[in-house]
């Protein structure tokens, strides 16, 4: 893929993003709560919006990539990204019942990495020059998503995908380590990708208010 550094683009790039609030709408908010006749239900409304077949690519699209992910073939990866993408994971607070809804932060004010794809290609970079200590030998990992729910996206070959994922990685000889979450990607049918698609948009909303693993040097 090609990707620039100049300082420029990056600022471009930047301005491009068009991610404003914590939440990525999750396609079309109605579609849930279409009346139910005596010939639909919930799930059929949700189902008749996606092409069987693109959920199914887009599952495995999924698939392939956490694949990658665990092959270490990090040049491999930034393929399944737009140039302009955004990778970020807001932090999320302990807070009381009534204050649920407060619970993650906004975009730009708290986060554990909020990346474009010019950072993403940096941090790649530094890993494979061998002297990203914290990866240093390498862990071995292993990604693991399931419940993945396909909705229409608000532009045209959009597509929003939720997923689960459980991360496991072991690091040493006596090191090891887990963790779980949820991704929200926001996905666009792409002929000119290997893949035929591209992500533009990935948010990670890990589970744990605090993270205890002794770092987040892999990718989620």
């Amino acid at each position: 893929m090609t990707v620039t550094t100049d300082t420029q683009t990056t600022d471009i790039q930047t301005a491009d993003i068009q991610t404003a609030g914590t939440e990525i709408p999750f396609g079309d908010p109605g579609a849930a709560a279409r009346p139910v006749t005596a010939t639909t239900d919930r799930l059929t409304a949700l189902l008749a919006d996606i092409d069987p077949a693109v959920e199914r690519a887009l599952t495995r699209f999924l698939y392939e990539e956490v694949q990658v992910l665990d092959d270490w073939d990090w040049g491999a990866w930034l393929d399944f990204f737009a140039d302009d993408a955004m990778y970020w994971a807001p932090t999320q607070e302990d807070r009381l019942s009534r204050e649920r809804s407060q619970r993650i932060n906004d975009f730009r004010t708290s986060a554990y990495f909020e990346e474009t794809t010019v950072q993403l290609k940096q941090r790649v970079d530094r890993l494979l020059t061998n002297q990203a200590w914290g990866e240093e030998p390498p862990s071995r990992s292993r990604h693991i998503i399931a419940n993945i729910r396909v909705t229409k996206g608000l532009a045209d070959d959009e597509y929003v995908v939720k997923s689960n994922f459980y991360d496991y990685r072991s690091n040493g000889q006596r090191s090891q380590d887990s963790i779980t979450g949820e991704r929200i990607d926001r996905i666009v049918r792409d002929p000119s990708s290997p893949w035929g698609y591209l992500i533009r948009e990935r948010r990670v909303l890990f589970d744990m208010s605090t993270i205890l693993n002794k770092n987040l040097s892999l990718f989620y």
